[in-house]
């Protein structure tokens, strides 16, 4: 396995938490996870990727072992998408791939429509947007979701973290399998970076609460699409059969059409599985992204093979 290395950065808010893989003279790729996850999540598929390139996991406000946001404010994406300008600016990186599933693939997409010169190629795993493109009729829906459960959920959303909910370690790791259908090894895992023990044999999340109701400006679904439909930018979607039938692309359809592209940068691969086939089965994407990694556009028109 290729070695892996954690460290901190400093933002203005506090610290952001650095888990690389590879050589760091190597191009960089920068990997996000999505919400209310970790860096740990990419570990299966880090074993599966092309050695020639450095790895970047950072791990989001709130998340894993990265400190919060100050308290009392609630959590917007755009305030997520700064944390990455703050990775990317401590890096001095002029270009990087950047490697986002779910709610990272959206900050993906929001960085290469606000800095279209930086971002060389974007992986997209299962892209889910629905939380995004919001048709009008539902917006007053939206309000309610976001504001009027925010403030009714205040004072538990805003705790300190020594007074976060606390459960059995055997009970709450079980909980994660069953709600992701991720492997006990990795449950472990993650639970390892947003957690801590307590003195009375229980694992207290440290995990920012106010996660449960991230704040997406809604967006009509039109006005998506001609938003993600004019960056010109390599990318590669890797999309989920089962979030398909779930319905999580209904206001985003174009998402799984590649001509919708005018520039023709847009690819989509199927694979069977659910949301965080990566960590499950990351031999069914890994393929995909090394191609799109080493050729770009072309490696996967090819269907070449590793």
């Amino acid at each position: 396995m290729t070695l892996e290395k954690e460290w901190y950065i400093q933002a203005p808010w506090g610290r952001i938490c650095i888990v690389a893989w590879g050589d760091c003279l190597d191009p960089p790729v920068l990997v996000c996870h999505g919400n209310i996850d970790s860096a740990a999540s990419f570990r299966p598929l880090m074993k599966l990727l092309p050695k020639k390139f450095y790895y970047v996991g950072m791990e989001l406000p709130g998340n894993g072992k990265s400190d919060p946001f100050p308290p009392g404010m609630i959590i917007c994406s755009y305030d997520m998408l700064y944390s990455i300008v703050a990775v990317v600016r401590h890096f001095r990186w002029k270009k990087f791939v950047y490697l986002g599933h779910s709610f990272g693939s959206t900050l993906g997409f929001m960085y290469a429509l606000a800095f279209p010169d930086e971002i060389s190629k974007l992986i997209a795993l299962d892209p889910v947007t629905h939380l995004v493109a919001i048709p009008a009729k539902n917006f007053p829906i939206w309000y309610e979701q976001s504001f009027k459960v925010y403030i009714k959920n205040y004072d538990k959303y805003n705790v300190p973290k020594e007074l976060g909910p606390k459960y059995k370690k055997e009970e709450a790791i079980a909980k994660l399998v069953k709600s992701r259908r991720i492997t006990k090894e990795t449950a472990e895992a993650t639970m390892a970076r947003w957690s801590t023990p307590t003195d009375d044999g229980y694992v207290r999340f440290t995990f920012d609460q106010r996660l449960k109701t991230l704040f997406h400006y809604p967006i009509s679904p039109s006005t998506v699409k001609d938003l993600y439909t004019s960056i010109k930018t390599p990318i590669l979607a890797i999309v989920t059969d089962e979030s398909v039938r779930k319905g999580k692309y209904d206001t985003t359809k174009f998402m799984l059409d590649e001509t919708t592209h005018p520039s023709g940068n847009y690819r989509v691969r199927d694979v069977p599985g659910h949301h965080d086939i990566h960590v499950v089965h990351p031999e069914r994407v890994a393929p995909y992204i090394a191609n799109f990694l080493l050729y770009g556009l072309q490696g996967l028109d090819s269907k070449g093979k590793l």
